[in-house]
Formats: C-alpha cells, structure tokens, sequence
C-alpha cells in the first residue's frame, strides 16, 4: 500500500511498509515548517529521494526547512537548466549552501526509472531549449497495483511537446496539473495521452496570477469533472493498495 499527499504544492509519497518515502516539492520558503510537520506526523523519519520539480521558490523554498530538520535525506533530484536561467535569487542560494553543508549532492535529473519501496517512479528531464525555467520542470510518473499518477511540475505547452516526443507511456489515473492550472498548460493533446480520470491542482487561494485559468478547467473536463483543489478542498490525500484507489480531503483552517 502507499500514501500520496498534497499538501500545499508540495507530494509526500510513502510506501506503506513505512520505510520508504519521497517527497516532490516543499512550497514557499514560509511552508518548510508546515512540510517538515506533516512529514513527521507521518512518522517519515527518512526521505530515500527529494525531488525539486525546478527552481522557481514556490516550489523549492521550503525544502530548505526541510533539509535543516533531522529527517534523513538520500538522492536531491533537481534539473539541469541553462546558465541564462540560473535563479540569482538568496532562496536558491541558501538552498545550495545548506545541501552543500549537509553533506549532501544533486543529481541531474534524466529520464530515468527507479524504485521508492514497492512503487515504480519514472522522471522526464526536459532539453530542449526553453526561455522559461518552468519548461525544465522534472516530470514524476508513479505506477502502484492500484493507480499511476503522473506529477508535471510547472511544465507549459512547449514542453509538452517534447514530452510526448520522447513517446513513453503518460497515461494515468491521477493528474497533478502543470503549473497550477494555468492557461499555458494541459494542451489537449496532452491530456489525451495521459486520459486521467481525476485532476488535481495545487493553487493558492485568491492567488494573483487567477490560477486555475478557466480554458485549462475546460480542457481537462473533457476528461473527468473528478477536479481537486487544494485552494477548495484542503489537503488531498490518496491511499492505494495493489488493486484499489481511494481519495479524501482534509480541509485545513
């Protein structure tokens, strides 16, 4: 059996033998706290891969909390980007000097498969040559008995492409859509390959840049009016064991 949890932008994957864990993402710098809590409310006392979907703060930031706790960290999974869009920003370098001083190293992320306890991953690093950083987002496939959930990062359109270029098997129960929902993401043909049955969008609420865009919701219904929020719904978590899929909210403060 395992457990995914959204909490936030951030997914918490556990084996539920409870000795393997991975986690996607931590959210803003001011999340870490909330991230490293839920982590132990879990009893997660190990993270056998981190991966950061790329280096845009509301995605990485909160690692850095999570990185300075006393939970044991194993493989940091990151993109390679260009040189032209390397974050200057304190956040990220903050984050290279703590992985640094713990010990720690980053692995280029490739298209590439391992194993978190019984659950297959899959990663896609994109190449091509992008002039926005979201489009180097790491894409995580997950396969269980009872489900496959595939996780886009900030992925747009462009990249979408070249995803569907690299003609690997996208197909999944679960989406967690690109970039929050916006317009730029979740092309049609896109979502034709991966067929889910449910979505799911990690948006803050009364967010500024009006994530979900309402032709993205559109897109996506044409495959399933099964859509979780985190901005409506609260935390989102998903338990499966080797035939079934279950889903339930847990609707914060």
């Amino acid at each position: 059996e395992i457990r995914l949890s959204l909490v936030g932008s951030e997914m918490c994957i556990r084996d539920r033998s409870g000795e393997s864990a991975m986690l996607i993402d931590a959210g803003e710098t001011d999340k870490g706290k909330d991230v490293v809590s839920y982590l132990k409310a879990l009893r997660i006392n190990k993270l056998d891969y981190i991966i950061i979907s790329h280096q845009h703060s509301d995605h990485m930031g909160g690692m850095i909390e999570v990185l300075n706790s006393d939970i044991e960290v194993g493989k940091i999974i990151m993109p390679k980007i260009p040189q032209k869009l390397t974050p200057t920003s304190y956040t990220y370098t903050n984050l290279l000097n703590v992985i640094k001083e713990k010990g720690l190293k980053v692995r280029e992320a490739r298209d590439e498969e391992f194993s978190v306890g019984n659950i297959k991953v899959n990663t896609y690093a994109m190449e091509g040559d992008y002039s926005d950083l979201n489009n180097y987002s790491v894409v995580t496939k997950l396969t269980t008995g009872g489900g496959r959930f595939i996780i886009m990062g900030d992925l747009e359109t462009t990249a979408e492409k070249e995803l569907l270029n690299k003609n690997v098997d996208l197909s999944a129960e679960v989406i967690l859509v690109g970039h929050h929902g916006s317009s730029s993401s979740s092309s049609d043909k896109f979502l034709k390959s991966v067929d889910p049955s449910c979505a799911v969008i990690s948006v803050g609420s009364d967010n500024k840049y009006g994530h979900p865009n309402d032709a993205a919701i559109k897109r996506i219904n044409k495959y399933t009016d099964n859509i979780y929020r985190t901005d409506l719904n609260g935390n989102i978590v998903f338990d499966c064991d080797n035939e079934n899929l279950s889903l339930s909210v847990q609707k914060g403060d």
